[in-house]
């Protein structure tokens, strides 16, 4: 028999993850419960586990609000975390982007040499690239020509960056945000441009997280469409400080990427079943999303993420008449 001090224990448990469940999605009026809601997944399985149990107890009441919030929490999460359907071709060019935050003081860094190898993506962008990074990179340069360096952006976790096979926009002049960690460029694909963004972001509250957005956010919103925008955003996909972000530069988070980081000193690989979702893609709506992956650990406490896109091009000019003459 379940003892009564475990039975209160239990509602109280109940009820406690219930609340902070709820309070999570008010992130949008407040950055304190918008911390909440990057562990909204967590807190949900907790919680429909002991909803479960409460019932076998028979703790009708609070077990079957506790299975029901947690429940919807799980179904707001649910498109972040399950792999998406990735958009059938329809004869536009696709280019593929590996987005990586390499960890500053990573010990193995011939691992994440080699998944770009294997790789061979089209674009790359990086966080947390150090002086000891960019010399262990330095023989990439050759087949990552076009390069964009945001040096000595965020102390010492390293720089923002784009290495680029394709070329950058002719004329034009890669954006190096070095207080918000932020690298930007505008890309040349075929002859449809396309803006890439590389963007380091701080920890949630208490940290700077939402004072980092406030200082790029006119930065960001001139940022020129398409734009895939990419990086550690230390926020999950689901969260108000994403969706701040998606707001400000007209874009949409692209869903089904799943969890990518677990603490450093874990097994990276764990993080696909138990991590967090941070590392993320922002893509406008001319940008269409064919496949998102999450390719093998390297040394780094994060996933890589490889995402294969195309990018409508731009309306032809009308044509103008010429008048008979």
């Amino acid at each position: 028999m379940f003892p009564n001090r475990g039975r209160r224990m239990l509602q109280a448990l109940v009820a406690l993850l219930v609340v902070a469940l709820a309070l999570g999605f008010l992130g949008r009026w407040s950055q304190p419960l918008d911390a909440l809601s990057h562990f909204r997944a967590h807190l949900a399985l907790l919680l429909l586990l002991l909803s479960a149990l409460s019932l076998l107890v028979g703790q009708w009441a609070g077990g079957a609000i506790g299975a029901v919030a947690a429940c919807a929490a799980l179904a707001s999460v649910a498109p972040y975390v399950i792999p998406m359907r990735g958009a059938a071709e329809d004869g536009t060019p696709t280019y593929t982007l590996l987005q990586m935050n390499l960890l500053w003081n990573a010990g193995d860094r011939t691992e994440a040499l080699r998944r770009i190898a294997e790789l061979r993506p089209d674009i790359i962008t990086l966080q947390e690239l150090t002086a000891e990074w960019r010399a262990t990179l330095e023989p990439l340069r050759a087949t990552y020509p076009y390069q964009a360096v945001c040096l000595e952006a965020d102390g010492f976790h390293g720089d923002s960056a784009i290495l680029s096979r394709r070329p950058f926009v002719e004329g034009s002049k890669p954006l190096c945000d070095v207080g918000d960690s932020l690298a930007a460029a505008r890309v040349d694909l075929n002859g449809v441009v396309v803006t890439i963004a590389s963007h380091h972001q701080l920890w949630p509250w208490p940290r700077g997280q939402w004072r980092r957005l406030d200082s790029a956010r006119d930065t960001l919103a001139a940022l020129p469409a398409p734009l895939l925008l990419t990086g550690d955003f230390n926020a999950v996909g689901w969260s108000a400080f994403l969706g701040a972000y998606a707001e400000a530069t007209g874009t949409r988070v692209v869903r089904g990427i799943g969890p990518t980081w677990i603490l450093e000193g874990v097994p990276t690989e764990i993080a696909r079943v138990a991590g967090l979702g941070i590392d993320n893609l922002l893509a406008s709506p001319a940008i269409t999303i064919r496949s998102v992956e999450r390719p093998a650990a390297t040394a780094s406490d994060h996933l890589p993420v490889l995402v294969r896109f195309s990018v409508a091009p731009p309306p032809a000019a009308p044509a103008t008449s010429v008048a008979a003459r």
